[in-house]
């Protein structure tokens, strides 16, 4: 089936501006990291109030139309009006772009007088001077298929964001100081030599899951503060990509790579209760139903298939219903089937009335994870991007966007800790952001390889656990006096 175009799903995500169509959060981003960039903090954050958003300050809403309108010289005079800082290279990037478009409508002598009397002079600008020489040598060849009009001024934005991104990062100093120590950290011990994929508490906060390979090892969080390994689950062939628990803690459902679906006990002895498979076909993710009483599963050629625990096929949606590589997840609040249907789009699937909703992203999607009350979707974007969904029914709509954290070839998962984010990293850290304002707080530094998976103990919660491809567990104890005062700070800027 074909899927909506994006003004049909969730309502409101666009801006119209001279009868062709921007995505307003991706506006609105190029927005806000310009306040930022400029310390004008508490302006920035109010126009995350989404998804209802409202530009209300005037220099800046004046800027962005001046921009898309091609008014150069006037939106450099109104960014001297917003600040100072940066001025220099934000006004090199925007008379380049200047440049370009006289020079594509054959406007040779004014793309000259612009690069000699008005981007020359400019600090560091001999390099792009250099280059914008040579255009003026062999304008055709070096514009052919040169893009013009709104939207190629619209990538003024999508270059300010990137440049803006590079100039100044939004992140505290996390290095210890001598008489602070904001966390203590412990290896967990554990059975098996397998990288670490995937990783969950239960619902209860007394256990912790892990793969290790084509293993997967659990933990028992004691009231006495004390962590003792519990079991060791054995049975299947392939590496362990997808762990998931009942919500009683009594269970747990593990999806072997292209293999099939196990569910355990999760008692010290571990028993393989059953096994899941269809024939010809391997399993990719897997989820429990709301009442625990049957699961679903992704399978590789794209189908989603329906089980009661004793391993009758209940029903299959064929097609292309979830990705190759995909995260699977039943949304508690609403009882829909989460996954992803294509690589930039998430799909929100009413599996027994058929009522099917969806969310665009501008990147691929990497993974996802969906709060404990089933409101609210982080999802981990291929561009280093993490953004917050809120996905109930009634009101849909991007909440924040969380960058920091590094991202280029793998699966790295982020999760929920309750008034913050946390997400692993390919350079080998985990990243903590404060959930109402996307600031980053905090970085953890101690493994040696791609942080692949992040989780949160809701029982204890000053307590995060990662894991790596360096094949390690960590366990984070943030001081109870540094979350308060990273709570206290952020309150400013909320």
């Amino acid at each position: 089936m074909d899927l909506p175009s994006t003004s049909s799903q969730g309502g409101g995500n666009e801006v119209v501006h001279s009868n062709m169509v921007l995505k307003k959060n991706k506006l609105v981003r190029g927005i806000k990291r310009l306040l930022y960039s400029f310390g004008c903090d508490r302006e920035g954050k109010s126009l995350e109030k989404g998804p209802g958003i409202e530009l209300h300050k005037e220099r800046v809403d004046l800027f962005i139309e001046q921009i898309l309108d091609g008014k150069w010289d006037e939106s450099l005079s109104t960014l001297r009006d917003i600040g100072k800082k940066y001025v220099d290279k934000i006004s090199l990037l925007i008379l380049e772009h200047k440049f370009y478009e006289l020079l594509s409508g054959d406007k040779v002598i004014e793309a000259s007088k612009t690069l000699r009397y008005e981007i020359a002079p400019l600090e560091n600008s001999d390099e792009i001077t250099r280059k914008l020489s040579a255009l003026i040598l062999s304008p055709s060849q070096n514009l052919c298929g040169q893009e013009s009009g709104l939207w190629f001024r619209s990538r003024v934005l999508e270059d300010l964001e990137n440049l803006l991104l590079t100039t100044k990062s939004l992140k505290f100093n996390h290095q210890r100081g001598k008489d602070e120590v904001p966390y203590n950290t412990q290896t967990l011990k554990s059975s098996g030599q397998g990288e670490v994929w995937s990783m969950q508490f239960s619902d209860c906060g007394q256990y912790l899951a892990a793969t290790s390979g084509n293993r997967v090892n659990m933990w028992e969080f004691r009231e006495s503060g004390s962590i003792v390994p519990w079991s060791t689950l054995v049975g299947h062939i392939q590496p362990v990509s997808y762990i998931t628990w009942r919500s009683n803690a009594l269970q747990l459902l593990t999806c072997g790579v292209e293999e099939n679906v196990r569910r355990w006990n999760t008692s010290r002895t571990g028993i393989c209760l059953h096994t899941y498979r269809r024939e010809n076909l391997g399993t990719v993710s897997c989820a429990w139903a709301p009442d625990g009483e049957s699961i679903f599963a992704g399978l590789n050629n794209g189908s989603i298939v329906m089980w009661n625990l004793q391993g009758e096929e209940l029903r299959i949606w064929e097609g292309s219903r979830t990705t190759r590589i995909a995260d699977l997840a039943i949304a508690r609040g609403s009882g829909e089937l989460i996954t992803t249907c294509n690589y930039r789009t998430i799909r929100f699937f009413g599996w027994e009335t058929g009522a099917e909703r969806f969310i665009n992203e501008d990147a691929d999607i990497v993974s996802f994870s969906v709060s404990e009350d089933g409101f609210y979707l982080l999802v981990s974007l291929a561009n280093e991007t993490i953004d917050l969904w809120d996905i109930r029914p009634e009101n849909p709509g991007l909440l924040k966007t969380f960058e920091g954290h590094k991202r280029k070839r793998y699966v790295v998962r982020a999760c929920f800790c309750g008034l913050f984010i946390a997400s692993g990293s390919e350079d080998s850290k985990v990243y903590v952001w404060h959930r109402g304002t996307g600031r980053l707080v905090g970085v953890f530094v101690g493994h040696s390889d791609t942080v692949n998976c992040v989780s949160w103990n809701r029982a204890r919660h000053l307590m995060l656990v990662s894991g790596s491809d360096d094949r390690i567990v960590k366990g984070w104890d943030v001081l109870e006096t540094t979350y308060s005062t990273v709570l206290i700070r952020e309150r400013d800027y909320l």
